[in-house]
């Protein structure tokens, strides 16, 4: 009997910004060991590191925690020293974090703001991945970014920041996807619409948000919903798995049919 295509047994992944908050990151490292994998997950957020590591322990699934700034080059390192220590290599690196402090129209955005946003949401995804190359060039793996609709088409309503970062991670993943095919290394960006994660919740708690732009959001939706995390895992598992061993460079949406529809069009 051949062997299941999607089964990530034998595999060690890495994934970051995987504490249980109620976040992608989080239902994405749960998928993965669900899917056979071992998982050395990191977080800057202790106390949700510490949850998902009991999940994983209660599952059976064999697992580290590190925690990690992944905007901190230190901390980076330390993360995947800790995978060597730990042992077995890397095979998969899903990389997830992202900081979005607050909307501001460009004239109005600090230099500030613009740099902590670049520092996690570009530069921390690259500071991961330049670790998880050189262990990944001997024996291939799949890197797998959480871009955003955003990184596609404008938002606007104060993302200027937000979406220039998004449109950076999906030139990085197409750059490093033809640098590195020839090694075995695959690289993919998911891209999900408005997704239910704790931050737009808090967003959701305002009633201007709430009657002005969540309707917005659900009329650009042709799934007539928010996205949930859960909506990515099965996408996570496939690029993570050999059932995408021909996926490379693909900027794949779990958009709910956002980029589908043009900004004119309905699905009422």
């Amino acid at each position: 009997m051949s062997r299941d295509p999607f089964s990530l047994r034998g595999k060690t992944a890495v994934v970051t910004g995987a504490g249980a908050n109620g976040g992608i990151g989080h239902a994405i490292a749960l998928g993965l060991a669900r899917a056979g994998a071992r998982l050395a997950i990191a977080d800057i957020d202790a106390a949700g590191l510490r949850h998902t590591g009991e999940e994983l322990k209660a599952s059976g699934g064999e697992h580290i925690s590190v925690l990690c700034d992944i905007a901190a080059p230190p901390e980076v390192e330390a993360l995947f020293a800790a995978v060597d220590a730990w042992g077995g290599g890397i095979d998969v690196l899903v990389n997830v974090p992202f900081v979005f402090p607050g909307r501001a129209r460009p004239h109005e955005v600090t230099l500030a703001t613009w740099d902590a946003m670049f520092a996690v949401n570009v530069t921390g995804y690259f500071l991961c991945i330049r670790q998880a190359l050189p262990r990944m060039l001997e024996r291939g793996g799949s890197i797998i970014n959480i871009g955003s609709n955003a990184g596609v088409s404008a938002l606007g309503r104060g993302a200027f920041v937000y979406s220039c970062t998004k449109g950076a991670i999906n030139m990085m993943t197409r750059e490093l996807a033809v640098e590195y095919a020839g090694a075995g290394i695959r690289t993919n960006a998911i891209l999900p619409a408005q997704t239910m994660t704790p931050g737009l919740e808090a967003h959701l708690q305002n009633p201007e948000f709430r009657a002005g732009v969540l309707p917005r959001i659900i009329a650009g939706l042709p799934l007539g919903r928010l996205m949930v995390p859960e909506d990515l895992v099965g996408t996570a598992v496939f690029l993570a798995s050999d059932a995408s061993a021909g996926v490379n460079g693909v900027l794949l949406p779990v958009d709910g049919g956002n980029l589908a529809l043009n900004a004119s069009g309905s699905y009422r």
